[in-house]
């Protein structure tokens, strides 16, 4: 004969009785065994209040339930109860545990002679309820999303592939933005602004234990599932996430992510807000590798045993970056991650006097355009594991964002929790699809982040390394939190959303005789921006950008490949009026003196530095084809050699190589 709740409870004690009634019923219990017997009765009968306690149970209380109901036996002893959880990860002492405190919550009814004889058993009524309450839970991409609910219900009355075409049918029908929106708002309006903030604080995912910090009523939970589904808005089931290491099991209100993506682009469409600071931080990053790059040469920088610069060392380097606006970074942090970067590429290697060197990648990449750098950068970025949280989620999750992160459009600010909240129901939906589609061993994993920390921490990398790379922009109220992020013109064509137009919309340049350079930004001023970083130093960043050509800012250029003609040609073209003679004389004697090499197409290469040819005499290649040394400033080579290989020969030395016209 098979359990009953009535038998159940009338083996317990006063005190279990009043426990059972606290934790199922709550407030006063009724005076009397059998009133408060009465009142267990109907509420362990009931699938909305089985599902609730089911629920909040810890992981192998959970884990041995869902177990038992999925067995017919109505009765299991120990040695029976040990084959069923098989697979599951609990062991002995765990199962004793977890059965404890199933009969503890009346989930199990016990008949104990001794510990190794128990008979346990789920009471008739409330195995019923929490079977209903189990199979009327939905997939992950059902609880998650408009188009699997939508298959999920076609499914559940048709057949497979009629369930595809009308749930493809019905999605686009449901899933524009102008309908989800008016949906969303007419229902958030018989809740007060209730479903806004549960998609603006929580993305949409609220976890059942948060209902009551909400005033969600099981009343009212009820009465929002009906509604949402009604609506074609969201639903409240079950959602079980701990095999993949996040803390979620049980019930949550779930707003499908088509709407809450419709609702959060919408609020920023219908009410732009310019923050009450902002930060930008451009090309910064990308332009500051050079200025890396140039200190990794000199002698006098030196690094611990652990390869790391010495941090009195590295003040006085990051003194020399870009000033950074922004309150995301300073200039030591910048620094650091540039010195990471670069060892992560090998860009950089030690010599035996405890200094760095540049390799030949670290000069490749210096070579490469601002695309192909910011590339690379983005790619290091995505791996970066300094931040928080658990890289076997955030890895994903990272590149999640950046697939959502086209669907803002630029120039809007948007709330800053968007793109986490948006990137994060999308991975949940696809870990759960995974589930479906894949049979994986159910043993427990370790449990790091919930629902609310995979968005926090994701966040955490957005406003730091997309902000880094330039490719949003950060909001802050007046109280210095970040509230809003911006998509920028140079993110758009690093994400390819636009094409790249190098120098058109740039801006205009004004030189003055005194080797300042202003530039007038317009749209797109980033490669510009960038290419005066390459030979300028820059003394402020505001509507205007103000730069100064210094001897050491141009042999920074010239000792990276920068091409002295260029350098003339790009002040020449960008600027509205002549160039000052006397910059451009001078920056041919700087040049000069500096090194600079000079072919006349004939064989004769001359340099004002004698002990550059010196040198350049050396270099295995010339010794090949054989040279003549005419005079102190004037080699002649005695065989014929491409431009292009020589100039690789002369760069060799750290020299930049112009080609007489």
């Amino acid at each position: 004969m098979s359990l009953t709740i009535h038998r159940s409870l009338v083996r317990r004690t006063d005190a279990e009785l009043v426990a059972l009634h606290d934790h199922w019923s709550g407030g006063l219990p009724p005076d009397g065994r059998g009133a408060i017997r009465e009142v267990l009765k109907k509420a362990m009968a009931d699938p909305a209040h089985a599902g609730r306690v089911r629920s909040d149970l810890p992981g192998n209380a959970g884990r041995l339930l869902d177990a038992l109901l999925q067995v017919e036996e109505s009765e299991f002893d120990f040695q029976t109860a040990q084959q069923i959880v098989r697979g599951t990860g609990i062991k002995s002492g765990g199962l004793r545990s977890a059965s404890a405190e199933l009969h503890e919550l009346g989930l199990i009814g016990a008949d104990s002679s001794d510990e190794d004889s128990t008979v346990w058993a789920i009471p008739r009524e409330l195995k019923k309820a929490l079977s209903h309450e189990v199979s009327s839970g939905l997939e992950g991409p059902e609880l998650l999303t408009l188009h699997g609910f939508l298959e999920g219900h076609f499914r559940r009355t048709e057949g497979a592939e009629e369930a595809a075409h009308h749930a493809r049918r019905m999605y686009r029908f449901l899933a524009s933005e102008s309908a989800l929106c008016e949906r969303f708002e007419e229902l958030d309006l018989k809740h007060d602004g209730l479903l806004g903030k549960i998609v603006s604080e929580y993305g949409g995912l609220l976890p059942k234990a948060l209902f009551e910090e909400l005033d969600i009523s099981e009343t009212r939970a009820a009465t929002l599932q009906k509604e949402l589904e009604e609506a074609s808005l969201g639903t409240i089931a079950p959602l079980e996430l701990e095999r993949f290491g996040i803390r979620q099991r049980g019930l949550v209100l779930a707003i499908f992510n088509e709407a809450v993506i419709a609702w959060l682009r919408n609020k920023a469409a219908a009410s732009p807000s310019e923050p009450f600071a902002l930060a930008s931080i451009g090309v910064d990053f990308v332009s500051n590798f050079s200025r890396f790059a140039s200190f990794v040469g000199d002698e006098t920088i030196r690094f611990t045993v652990r390869g790391s610069i010495y941090k009195s060392t590295g003040k006085r380097i990051a003194e020399k970056l870009i000033p950074n606006p922004g309150r995301e970074f300073r200039r030591l942090e910048i620094l650091e991650h540039e010195h990471r970067f670069a060892q992560t590429y090998q860009f950089v290697d030690r010599t035996g006097e405890r200094s760095f060197r540049l390799t030949e990648s670290g000069r490749s990449f210096l070579d490469q355009p601002l695309h192909e750098k910011q590339r690379m950068m983005l790619d290091w970025l995505i791996e970066d594991r300094e931040l928080p949280g658990d890289m076997a989620h955030q890895l994903r999750l990272r590149r999640t964002a950046l697939r959502f992160i086209k669907r803002m459009d630029q120039g809007i600010w948007y709330d800053a929790m968007m793109l986490p909240f948006v990137a994060r129901n999308h991975y949940l939906a696809e870990l759960a699809a995974e589930q479906a589609r894949t049979e994986t061993d159910s043993f427990p994993v370790h449990s790091s982040a919930d629902l609310q920390s995979l968005a926090w921490n994701l966040f955490s990398w957005i406003r730091r390394n997309l902000y880094l790379l330039g490719v949003i922009e950060m909001g802050y109220d007046a109280n210095g939190r970040a509230t809003s992020i911006r998509l920028t013109q140079m993110g758009m064509e690093l994400l390819e959303l636009i094409p790249g137009t190098e120098l058109e919309g740039a801006g205009h340049l004004v030189v003055n005789p005194d080797f300042e350079v202003v530039l007038f930004p317009e749209s797109r001023s980033h490669e510009l921006i960038y290419r005066l970083d390459a030979f300028c130093e820059r003394e402020l960043s505001d509507s205007l950008y103000h730069y100064r050509i210094t001897p050491g800012s141009l042999h920074r250029g010239l000792s990276q490949g920068q091409n002295l003609d260029d350098m003339l040609q790009l002040l020449s073209e960008r600027s509205r009026t002549p160039l000052p003679q006397n910059v451009e004389f001078s920056l041919e004697s700087w040049a000069k003196s500096d090194g600079m090499v000079t072919w006349d197409g004939t064989g004769m290469l001359t340099c004002d530095a004698p002990e550059i040819l010196d040198r350049l005499q050396l270099h295995p290649e010339l010794e090949r084809i054989g040279w003549e040394r005419l005079n102190h400033a004037t080699l002649k080579i005695l065989d014929t050699v491409s431009e292009d290989q020589l100039s690789l020969w002369v760069r060799d030395f750290g020299v930049s190589f112009r080609i007489a016209s």
